[in-house]
C-alpha cells in the first residue's frame, strides 16, 4: 500500500492541481455564462467538467514527459516525479494520452463541438506550445494561451452547443491574461529559463522589455474584461473594474520598477484576478 499511495502521489504532482483548478473555473464559468433559467443540462455539464479535467490533468502529464530534461535543470521544477525519475517519462506520457482520450469521449456525452474543445486544448498544450513554440520563440505563451481559452469555450458549448460572441469574449480575456501571467513568473525565474535553454521573453530581452510586454499584455487585456458585462450587468462591471484597478496598481509598480522581486507581486497577485473574475461570473449567473 505505500508504494501505491507513492505512486498516487507522484501522479497527483504530474495533474499540476492548480493549472487544472483555474482551468476547470473557467470552464464553469462558461458554462454559466452560457446558462438561461430553467435550462440546465446537468448531464451535459459535468460530461464537459470531468472529461476536461481528466484532458487537462493528461496534457499536463505528457508535458511533463517531454520536458523531464529541461525541468531536471531548473529549481522551479526539478521536483517534479518525471524529473526525479520517480515516474518514467514513457508511463506519463501513455497515462496522460490515455486520459486526453477519455476527457475527450466524455465530452462528446455533451455534445461534439464541447469534445473538440476539450482536445484543442489539450493539443494546443502539447503541440503547439511544449514542442513546437517553447523551445523556439517567446511567443510560445501568447499563442499557448489559447489552450486556456479552450477550456472557456467547451463550457460555453456544453450548454449551448455554440461558439459566439459572448463565448468568444470570454475565452479572448483568458487569452489576454496568460501572457503577463507568466511573463511575470519568467522574469522571476529568469536564470532557470536560460540555464534550460527555454527563450522566454525574460530571458531574449532585458527586465525593462520584459516588463513592457507585460504591461501591455495587462492593459490589452482589462477591456475584454469589462466588455462582458453587456452580457452580465452592472454587479459584475463593478466587481471587474474594483479588480482591473488593483491589477493595474501592481503593473504601473512593476513599471516604475522593473525588478524580479517586484514581477512576482504582479504574478502573486494574477492568479486571483483572473479567479475573482470567473468566480463573478458564476454568482451573477447563479444569484
Amino acid at each position: 500500500m505505500p508504494a501505491v499511495r507513492a505512486r498516487l502521489q507522484s501522479y497527483a504532482k504530474l495533474s499540476k492541481p492548480r493549472i487544472v483548478a483555474l482551468l476547470d473555473l473557467a470552464a464553469v464559468a462558461g458554462a454559466l455564462l452560457a446558462y438561461e433559467r430553467g435550462l440546465f443540462n446537468v448531464v451535459a455539464f459535468l460530461s464537459m467538467l470531468v472529461g476536461g479535467s481528466l484532458a487537462s490533468i493528461g496534457a499536463s502529464m505528457i508535458n511533463e514527459s517531454l520536458e523531464a530534461d529541461r525541468d531536471k535543470l531548473m529549481s522551479r521544477t526539478s521536483w517534479r516525479p518525471t524529473a526525479t525519475g520517480g515516474v518514467g517519462t514513457k508511463e506519463a506520457a501513455l497515462l496522460g494520452s490515455s486520459l486526453v482520450g477519455v476527457g475527450t469521449s466524455l465530452g462528446l456525452l455533451a455534445n461534439t463541438l464541447t469534445a473538440v474543445f476539450i482536445l484543442l486544448g489539450a493539443l494546443i498544450y502539447v503541440v503547439v506550445y511544449t514542442i513546437l513554440l517553447k523551445p523556439r520563440t517567446y511567443w510560445n505563451i501568447v499563442i499557448g494561451g489559447f489552450a486556456g481559452s479552450a477550456a472557456a469555450w467547451a463550457g460555453y458549448a456544453s450548454l449551448t452547443g455554440k461558439f459566439d460572441l459572448a463565448s468568444f469574449l470570454l475565452g479572448f480575456l483568458i487569452f489576454m491574461w496568460t501572457p503577463g501571467h507568466f511573463w511575470s513568473l519568467a522574469l522571476k525565474y529568469r536564470e532557470d529559463y536560460a540555464r534550460a535553454g527555454i527563450p522566454m521573453l525574460s530571458v531574449v530581452t532585458n527586465e525593462r522589455n520584459t516588463v513592457l510586454g507585460i504591461a501591455i499584455s495587462n492593459f490589452l487585456m482589462i477591456p475584454f474584461a469589462l466588455l462582458l458585462s453587456i452580457y452580465l450587468g452592472l454587479v459584475y462591471l463593478i466587481a471587474t473594474a474594483l479588480v482591473s484597478a488593483a491589477l493595474s496598481y501592481f503593473t504601473v509598480r512593476l513599471v516604475r520598477n522593473p525588478t524580479a522581486d517586484e514581477a512576482w507581486k504582479s504574478f502573486k497577485f494574477s492568479s486571483p484576478y483572473l479567479a475573482i473574475i470567473l468566480m463573478t461570473i458564476i454568482l451573477v449567473k447563479t444569484i
